[in-house]
């Protein structure tokens, strides 16, 4: 592992897409062998760029510069005049070692063009599918995979995928359509979009309706880190890494995201500019959440130990201190004053906004847990995930917490954060150091069923 892994931990993040949101037909990309040529070469700048960063935090723009008139180590210029028939090396994020044909005929590997041929025009999505995005880091591999999943015909595979030349830490989906209305035909149309926070403070949105996709729609922030100064509002953004992101469903042009850089941003996705800096939190940002009905209430949770219910018109702040880091807040389904925080003790905290002491505190883990979900589909319904690679279910009808189910998961490594499907009430899907996207249906556990007395047939 790098030493990113270690000062960040090897972070998974997913996200959900609702079922009907996905274009039936999406549209794909046909890139030619210069397109392809033009990427890698990019892709290859961008991580020499960002391993720049990592090694010496205070790098300006004379150092970009001097990767970009670095020689041209790989003769990318020439490389459509060459007669390897060997294939060309590739090297960088999700890349490194891996050989590129500009005929696919000519991969040794393939052995079955016909039939690939075939699979590439097989990506219809039914309106009853749902999709499932994972953001993953597996030594020099970054990508985001869309997984399709389908409840009645329980299909799962992995429907396309998005290489990353950043390595990533947090997804968001959202369905505003970035950009600046003049440069839009008519009214601005909902899509289907992921916002991915990465090791650089730079924000990108990408069309997950968009297949072999090389380029992000749009950018928050600029690219590289600039750990001596401040965050900014207007185009600069985060001067670090963006770990958490969270899209507000009530005023649909807003992304908050917080940063290492103690910050928490709003930005208008209108004009892809931050409109405020929040700077309540002393310690890197983990985890923020807009509240469900209150479109001005953030709820946000950092390394400095502390819970905050922030009011963004007046910027007040209502604070609570806890054992450890928080790892991740959630508002609870069923009470829109009470909030739910994880810790890096293995507490499970459940807070209301109008008291001072918890509700209940939860002893849930031995280890930091490392996700908590919730679903309105089942109230009273509450899943955990912890580094000892254990999900644990529990009831928490009127704030009297019991452990219904748990399931180790030993080949996982880890898990780090986990969500429930928004159309099926019983399916979790688990982000794993290990194999990256796990999935479990909790119907399928008697205990689960005798707890909330659910049914196979009721789901």
């Amino acid at each position: 592992s790098s030493g990113i892994n270690a000062e960040y931990g090897d972070d998974s993040s997913l996200c959900w897409v609702d079922r009907g949101v996905a274009a039936e037909e999406p549209h794909i990309v046909q890139l030619d062998s210069d397109e392809l040529t033009e990427l890698v070469k990019k892709t290859q700048k961008n991580l020499e760029i960002i391993e720049g960063d990592d090694d010496e935090s205070n790098s300006d723009e004379e150092e970009v510069k001097e990767v970009e008139d670095e020689e041209d180590e790989f003769n990318m210029a020439n490389y459509d005049n060459e007669d390897d028939t060997n294939g060309q090396k590739i090297f960088g994020a999700g890349l490194t070692g891996v050989t590129y044909f500009a005929n696919p005929e000519d991969d040794p590997y393939i052995t079955l063009p016909e039939i690939a041929r075939e699979e590439d025009v097989n990506y219809g999505i039914k309106p009853t599918d749902n999709l499932i995005c994972c953001a993953k880091l597996d030594g020099d591999m970054s990508n985001i995979e869309v997984h399709l999943w389908n409840a009645g015909d329980q299909d799962l595979y992995v429907h396309h995928d998005i290489l990353l030349d950043k390595f990533p830490l947090s997804l968001e989906w959202l369905s505003f359509d970035v950009g600046d209305q003049e440069e839009l035909e008519g009214d601005r149309v909902p899509g289907n979009y992921v916002a991915l926070g990465c090791m650089s403070p730079q924000i990108e949105i990408w069309d997950l309706d968009i297949i072999n996709t090389s380029e992000p729609v749009g950018f928050l922030g600029e690219r590289i880190k600039q750990s001596k100064k401040k965050p900014k509002i207007g185009k600069k953004g985060h001067s670090d890494a963006v770990m958490c992101l969270s899209w507000n469903r009530q005023t649909q042009n807003v992304l908050a995201s917080g940063s290492v850089d103690c910050s928490i941003l709003l930005w208008d996705l209108e004009t892809a500019t931050a409109k405020d800096c929040l700077m309540h939190h002393t310690d890197k940002v983990q985890s923020i959440c807009w509240h469900p009905a209150e479109s001005s209430t953030l709820l946000t949770g950092g390394y400095d130990g502390t819970c905050q219910v922030v009011d963004c018109r007046t910027r007040n702040s209502k604070i609570w201190s806890l054992e450890g880091e928080v790892e991740q807040v959630l508002w609870e389904v069923t009470n829109p004053y009470s909030f739910i925080a994880a810790t890096s003790q293995g507490n499970v905290v459940c807070m209301d906004m109008r008291q001072e002491k918890p509700l209940y505190t939860i002893a849930a883990h031995d280890s930091e847990v490392s996700g908590i979900a919730l679903t309105k589909l089942v109230p009273g319904l509450l899943a955990t995930c912890s580094a000892d690679k254990a999900v644990k279910i529990w009831s928490i009808a009127d704030n009297k917490p019991s452990c219904v189910a748990s399931r180790e998961f030993p080949e996982a490594g880890s898990l780090h954060c986990l969500t429930f499907c928004p159309d099926y009430p019983t399916m979790l899907a688990i982000g794993a150091l290990t194999g990256g996207l796990l999935m479990w249906d909790i119907a399928t556990n008697k205990e689960f069923r005798e707890n909330f007395n659910y049914t196979l047939s009721g789901s």
